[in-house]
């Protein structure tokens, strides 16, 4: 890994599991805390750091990297106040939950610098409870760590494509996004449920003084109070700077709850139900079937997709009517009527052609992803390729779309068709996890893996959803 020295500023539940994170993932160098003495004795127990201190100037010293862990408004203050003094070659980065006047201020610190000094981010990442003790080295397994490039930054070479190495080597998903687009969606997916939760707890402690509403309270009532006892310490900061996006969701919500209350004898709170119920959060259930889907001329016996399903019954293979001429829309039929058949959710097991089949497939049939829960998508056939077996043709160009699903893209150094490079680019295209395996030539039964044990392991990851 290229970072001699990373400094991470705010060593709780985010800042503590990013070091963990790193280290679990062969980090060989030093680890700098920056927080109250007493959480950094801690963090050094943990090994989460290897030093620390409550200074930020003298905790910047010597970092390439710089992380801040902090609530949002204290981002806003680390930026201008080590800005100035941390090294000129550090990259700066962030965590935090609203963008847009974080890099505001990384603008007017850095001017000009600002796309080779700063690069923003928010791991979508979390627990219920936050705190260095509830750090966890695989909080970032499988999740989506947005990043928020500006105008006219370099995302391929430096240090920012050093960080996006080390966020996929820490098992994350890495995903580009404006800050416009992202202080919108998190107002909608993350900052109105707690707002949602908090009005609620807070108007049945004013309704109810007595213990039957604790007595009688069911799975709902945990359900929908259970994210209001964060603290307001947390949300303070968020709340003042993603203020209008808050407020638009809230003032959206209280139509449509106005719209309830004044249908409660109607049929049209039959309509509210229907087009609710159409709302579905992947489930977190592990996965009942596993579709396994080979590329061009199917997979041999020797290939660990075949020995796969020879181990376990809930692998199922989606047998095409021609492995030798592959034609998009057969293959992606096939594919559709084995999800409708197959028991869900589904994980799919897809190797060199079949990934391009998988990524075409969510691209056209997007209302039947939801009952995909992940997918491993190993060396994917770079179908761009000039020297590309014409057979491949009507799979071209490669999709670029974010994937609906979580998935994991699996890549060799020394694979003939498909380059380390090109390989993450795909994968960042996807939004997916990436890892390499090393020398393994295609991934397929000449590789020599048997039944591939790492390649179980990657898929477990996405059966369980961790």
């Amino acid at each position: 890994m290229p970072f001699k020295q990373i400094t991470i500023i705010g060593t709780g539940l985010i800042g503590g599991s990013f070091g963990l994170a790193v280290k679990a993932a062969g980090y060989a160098g030093r680890i700098v805390g920056c927080d109250r003495q007493a959480v950094l004795d801690r963090a050094r127990s943990m090994r989460a750091i290897d030093l620390g201190t409550e200074d930020a100037v003298e905790a910047v010293q010597g970092s390439d990297l710089i992380v801040l862990a902090t609530p949002v408004g204290s981002i806003i203050d680390f930026v201008e106040r080590i800005g100035p003094v941390a090294s000129p070659g550090a990259l700066i980065t962030d965590v935090g939950s609203t963008k847009k006047e974080i890099l505001d201020r990384a603008k007017s610190v850095f001017g000009g610098q600002t796309p080779v000094r700063f690069l923003a981010g928010h791991p979508m990442a979390g627990k219920e409870h936050g705190g260095l003790e509830n750090a966890d080295a695989k909080l970032f397994v499988n999740a989506v760590w947005l990043l928020i490039p500006q105008a006219g930054q370099d995302l391929e070479s430096g240090r920012v494509r050093e960080y996006r190495d080390l966020l996929e080597q820490i098992g994350a998903r890495v995903v580009m996004m404006d800050a416009e687009r992202h202080d919108r969606l998190c107002a909608w997916i993350s900052h109105l449920p707690q707002m949602i939760s908090t009005a609620l707890a807070a108007t049945l402690v004013d309704e109810f003084t007595d213990a039957d509403l604790l007595a009688i309270g069911g799975r709902a009532l945990r359900e929908m109070t259970r994210i209001s006892s964060s603290p307001y310490s947390m949300w303070r900061d968020i709340a003042y700077t993603n203020a209008g996006n808050i407020a638009d969701a809230l003032h959206q919500l209280e139509q449509r709850l106005a719209h309830v209350r004044e249908n409660l004898r109607s049929p049209q709170l039959r309509d509210e139900f229907v087009k609710a119920n159409s709302f579905r959060l992947q489930k977190k259930d592990a996965a009942h079937t596993v579709l396994v889907v080979p590329g061009w001329q199917n997979s041999a016996p020797e290939h660990w997709q075949s020995q796969w399903e020879n181990q376990n019954p809930i692998f199922l293979r989606v047998q095409q009517a021609d492995w030798n001429t592959p034609q998009r829309s057969a293959w992606l039929h096939r594919i559709t009527e084995d999800v409708k058949r197959a028991p869900g959710p589904i994980v799919f097991a897809a190797h060199s052609l079949g990934c391009m089949a998988i990524a075409h497939w969510a691209a056209a049939e997007p209302e039947l992803t939801s009952k995909i829960k992940g997918a491993l998508l190993v060396a994917p056939a770079d179908v761009d390729r000039k020297e590309s077996p014409r057979e491949l043709a009507d799979f071209a160009p490669v999709p670029r779309e974010l994937l609906p699903f979580p998935t994991i893209v699996v890549s060799s150094n020394n694979d003939p068709y498909l380059s380390v490079d090109r390989a993450r680019e795909i994968s960042r295209a996807w939004g997916s996890r990436f890892v390499s395996i090393g020398a393994a030539g295609h991934v397929n039964g000449d590789s020599g893996l048997g039944d591939w044990p790492e390649g179980k392991r990657l898929l477990r990851l996405l059966i369980e959803g961790e």
